[in-house]
């Protein structure tokens, strides 16, 4: 079950507030027993139920949390998750100075949602962000198209907004049968 420093999970299922894993072959069942424990022990998880014949671990938790902190919260523990159609290896697409980067942003995004009692993350506050600044700038500048900061702002804003809400899923979502696809 464990390729390099990671444990491979597979994400065959997900809805608010449960999920369906599936351990690889070859495994034992000390192994899901073992699995089951761990993530059982992440703070976003409320129960786990596994079935040691076919490897597969029935995760609930909030429904309110997205299932992006769920799963990054997995990752914290050691998992790497994959989704069950694509049973081939993964390999690194990111260089570890990006990984580092993504994992300390992971963190503050899972602190400002939980701060936020799930209202905010940084998907919804970066925009924000940019579109106050580009209202302040076009309140200062009578909208003079000299200085164009107030609208590369306001570009900002509407494109980090679509690009961070983007849904991967959509192109094959009816021929997924509610299963999560790269």
């Amino acid at each position: 079950m464990a390729r390099g420093s990671q444990d491979v999970v597979y994400l065959e299922h997900w809805m608010p507030g449960r999920l369906r894993l599936r351990i690889p072959r070859p495994r034992t069942t000390s192994q899901v027993r073992h699995a089951a424990a761990r993530v059982k022990r992440s703070k976003r998880v409320r129960d786990v139920t596994s079935n040691l014949a076919t490897g597969g671990l029935l995760v609930t938790f909030d429904p309110d949390d997205p299932i992006d902190l769920v799963i990054d919260d997995l990752r914290t523990i050691g998992f790497e998750v994959s989704s069950a159609l694509q049973q081939s290896p993964t390999f690194r697409t990111q260089s570890t100075g990006a990984a580092i980067v993504r994992q300390v942003f992971t963190g503050a995004n899972a602190k400002l949602h939980d701060a936020a009692r799930g209202h905010v993350d940084l998907r919804l506050a970066v925009p924000t962000v940019y579109l106050a600044l580009a209202i302040r700038n076009l309140l200062t500048q009578r909208a003079r198209l000299r200085d164009a900061t107030w609208y590369q702002l306001l570009y900002w804003a509407f494109d980090s907004f679509f690009k961070l809400h983007e849904e991967q899923t959509v192109k094959v979502a009816a021929k997924s049968h509610g299963r999560l696809v790269n």
